[in-house]
């Protein structure tokens, strides 16, 4: 009897081969498999709310606080609003650089172009970052805020020559102007205010509307994905983007086509 039950134990470590073959695990996939899971809209949305609602709460904690008399940066020396305020900005510049991955790795036609917005918005997010690493008392806080507005500017020209041919890139290449002539106007004092603080919000105000509404991969598109998963709905995103924010190549129509 015994020598029956092993000669019967046998054949069923044979047949196990067919069910491994034909099954791949997910749960078997590596550490970095799973972080590419992450939609990198999570980390736009995470960096913009971080940094508006840390210029936002700064605001709040300071009673003395000017929006014609002071610069954003001034919330930064300010025992009060300091902490909130350039931990905003750089906890935003850090996550913000996940988007900015995102972006590169949604990188579509033309390539070469999509990949290069992604990397100056990863130098703005760095940028922003040291806008709240160094305070108004130290020298590299003026490059790095003049660094992050020109680069955001940038970053607007870049993906809006990409995807003009869309919505989204019209309105991204019409930030360009709007942001240059808000400086310019500025500087030659046309604006009833004597600080930086009202010009400085436009730039970052634009910057979010892109991250949410208007670029490649928009905070947006992520609950209409899921409202279309939800659905069953299979159609792509705004402007005939698609989730990979291609867009590159805007002026080509693809509706209908299996290019992606």
């Amino acid at each position: 009897m015994s020598d029956a039950s092993t000669a019967g134990d046998t054949p069923p470590t044979a047949g196990d081969t067919p069910p491994t073959a034909g099954d791949d695990p997910p749960e078997t996939t590596e550490s970095g498999t799973a972080i590419l899971a992450v939609d990198p809209r999570v980390f736009g949305a995470a960096a913009t709310l971080l940094a508006l609602g840390g210029i936002a709460v700064a605001v709040a904690l300071d009673p003395g606080f000017s929006w014609t008399g002071d610069a954003l940066s001034d919330l930064g020396v300010r025992d009060r609003s300091a902490p909130v305020f350039n931990g905003g900005l750089i906890l935003g510049g850090l996550v913000g650089i996940g988007y900015a991955i995102g972006l590169w790795r949604a990188a579509d036609r033309p390539r070469m172009t999509s990949r290069l917005r992604a990397v100056v918005f990863a130098l703005a997010m760095i940028a922003m970052a040291g806008v709240g690493l160094f305070d108004l008392t130290q020298p590299l806080h003026g490059p790095a805020a003049v660094g992050f507005y020109a680069l955001i500017t940038v970053v607007f020209g870049i993906d809006g020559i990409a995807r003009r041919g869309t919505i989204g890139g019209r309105v991204t290449l019409a930030f360009v102007p709007i942001h240059v002539a808000v400086w310019a106007t500025f500087v030659a004092g046309w604006w009833p205010v004597t600080g930086l603080a009202l010009p400085e919000l436009p730039g970052a105000l634009m910057l979010a509307a892109w991250v949410w509404l208007v670029g490649p991969l928009p905070v947006v598109e992520s609950g209409r994905d899921a409202a279309g998963d939800a659905g069953g709905d299979d159609s792509g995103g705004c402007d005939g983007e698609g989730v990979a924010g291609g867009g590159g190549d805007g002026d080509r129509p693809s509706p209908g086509t299996d290019e992606h």
